[in-house]
């Protein structure tokens, strides 16, 4: 009797252990991937020439910032940021935004092409040049 008691006890955990297992990497509800959490430069500053950097901010909460600022000695300053939400798209492998990108207006979409807990490469929507963000 104290047998079966435990047999049946043993099989309850189990299953309950496999129904309740899930991934701790994605927020099934708001669509945001702990993979993409954090801020994210890319720097295509050349030295003497042009400062020129990109920052993608993806919060756990689905918030989101983009700003990009360009300084050179011949042309002067310019610069855009944004401030909107994010989700990661799974069946399209691709981080959705409302941001802009410029005073274009147009959202941001960016296609997934490898992720790393320290790099980002991605391809703007509609481009076939992919971008590396480095996480800081």
């Amino acid at each position: 009797m104290l047998r079966v008691i435990f047999r049946n006890l043993f099989l309850g955990v189990v299953a309950a252990l496999l129904f309740t297992a899930c991934d701790k990497d994605k927020d099934e509800a708001s669509g945001v991937d702990a993979r993409f959490v954090g801020t994210w430069v890319r720097d295509e500053s050349v030295s003497g020439v042009v400062e020129q950097v990109y920052t993608l901010v993806l919060n756990a909460d689905g918030a989101a910032s983009y700003s990009w600022y360009r300084h050179s000695n011949t042309i002067g300053n310019s610069g855009h940021s944004s401030e909107g939400t994010w989700r990661y798209d799974e069946t399209e492998n691709r981080i959705v935004t409302d941001l802009t990108t410029s005073a274009t207006g147009s959202a941001m979409i960016l296609e997934v092409i490898n992720i790393t807990s320290t790099t980002l490469v991605v391809k703007n929507e509609g481009s076939s040049n992919s971008r590396t963000y480095v996480k800081k």
